[in-house]
């Protein structure tokens, strides 16, 4: 009887970390939508954006306009939680955003360094 309570045991253990994992996989659909993008280390010119994630046919992409570029469905690769691209704003930037403790963050790895990216939802216009 003792082993059936042990077995029983590691078993809601297992299940736990099982739900634990799937929750932190499905963190990403959080990303999903239309933010305001600032990035304050960026030089001047290049600290404010929109961002529109969106799933489509399985994959995750990204629209970004700035004030003299806009990029149209770059693709995003997922990781541990995280959604990345590359994208050219004169120079090759690695983006990466992610959702923790209920906020949206991300970061900008550029040629001047790691740049944080402080997101807030965008309003909608009807």
């Amino acid at each position: 009887m003792k082993a059936i309570h042990v077995i029983f045991a590691v078993l809601c253990l297992w299940c736990m970390t099982a739900v634990r994992a799937g929750a932190a996989a499905n963190d990403v659909r959080k990303l999903i939508g239309s933010w305001e993008v600032t990035v304050p280390d960026a030089p001047f010119g290049y600290q404010n954006y929109t961002i529109d994630i969106r799933e489509a046919d399985g994959q995750y992409l990204m629209d970004v306009k700035g004030d003299d570029f806009e990029v149209k469905d770059s693709k995003l690769t997922e990781k541990d939680g995280r959604l990345s691209t590359e994208i050219y704003v004169g120079e090759n930037v690695t983006v990466t955003v992610w959702e923790e403790d209920g906020a949206v963050k991300g970061s900008a790895d550029t040629t001047q360094g790691v740049m944080t990216c402080l997101f807030k939802k965008a309003k909608q216009t009807q």
